[in-house]
């Protein structure tokens, strides 16, 4: 006759210290597994602050660019496209509801092959952060639905009023003031991208 002898207390005490050291791995797991993340998180977090910082500079540059080309050295045609030095006489179709143009929205594939197939000038690449910049500057005037050049017009340009002072001169008197034309606005959109990173940083600015 075979007898059956039931588990000492010491066994029994072993498979439980087993069960709670499995379990406490498997919190131990999940907690490095979210120590991880959070540091991947807050490392990416600070890598796009500082990119967006280090943008400041050459979103700067293009601006003063734009700025140069259309009021200073005055070689962009106002009435007409000058693609190759990234103007636009009119607004282009196509853009985000954010306001980006087409040529500059999208992922940076899509980007790059919109950007360069519109003939637009080549990208300016930083030779320190490799972070390259892309600019387009448009005049803010509706398609007129002709071929240009497209003069300016009150009705399909948003115009900035001229401004005329109220004091009058010894020679006219103040109710009769000179009739300046409509200055027109221009919008600047600047895109600035680090391909290696994937991160990018757009920024407008209005001209006057």
């Amino acid at each position: 006759m075979t007898r059956r002898h039931p588990l000492y207390p010491s066994h029994r005490q072993r498979g439980v210290a087993l069960f709670v050291a499995l379990i406490a791995m498997v919190l131990l797991s999940i907690a490095g597994i979210a120590l991880v993340r959070s540091v991947d998180t807050s490392s990416g977090v600070a890598g796009n602050i500082a990119f967006r910082v280090g943008a400041i500079g050459p979103v700067n540059e293009a601006i003063e660019s734009a700025v140069d080309k259309l009021f200073r050295s005055k070689i962009i045609m106002t009435n007409q496209h000058d693609i190759a030095n990234g103007y636009y006489a009119l607004l282009q179709p196509g853009e985000k509801p954010n306001g980006i143009p087409a040529a500059l929205a999208g992922d940076y594939a899509t980007m790059s092959a919109n950007y360069s197939g519109a003939g637009l000038p080549a990208a300016v690449v930083d030779s320190n952060t490799k972070m390259e910049v892309r600019a387009i500057i448009e005049r803010m005037c509706k398609d007129p639905g002709t071929a240009g050049p497209w003069p300016l017009s009150l009705a399909l340009c948003d115009t900035l009023p001229p401004k005329v002072s109220q004091a009058g001169t010894d020679n006219k008197p103040a109710n009769k003031s000179l009739t300046l034309p409509a200055i027109p606005n221009y919008r600047v959109t600047v895109r600035v991208d680090l391909p290696n990173a994937g991160a990018v940083s757009i920024a407008q600015a209005i001209l006057r």
